[in-house]
């Protein structure tokens, strides 16, 4: 897998999935998990792949990384482990709802 390649997805020859777009979107998202609150997170490379690592802020050993794929001709979040779509990269606030669930957290707690 290369850096500006889809970790899971695939990209045709007309749509392909650039690293900078990939970066962008997960800052984005860095930043709308920051303004909930409750976690503490940061772009991080795996497999030479950005990611966005995420933790519960109260239980640090809780955490889940956040991949940003293009599949079926759109950008999306994805859990990293899985491949599997969390959201829309336009729909950040369901997808952080989405990372806070499966974290444990509560809006408002940061740390």
């Amino acid at each position: 897998m290369s850096f500006d390649s889809p970790q899971y997805g695939e990209v045709s020859a007309g749509q392909p999935a650039l690293a900078g777009e990939r970066r962008a979107y997960l800052t984005a998202l860095d930043a709308a998990v920051v303004a909930r609150g409750g976690m503490s997170c940061g772009v991080v490379p795996r497999a030479g792949t950005p990611v966005l690592h995420v933790i519960n802020a109260e239980s640090p050993r809780r955490s889940v990384e956040v991949g940003c794929d293009f599949v079926d001709g759109a950008w999306r979040f994805v859990w990293a482990a899985t491949g599997e779509t969390i959201g829309p990269v336009d729909d950040a606030t369901g997808v952080v709802d989405a990372i806070a669930r499966s974290l444990g957290t509560h809006a408002g707690v940061i740390r």
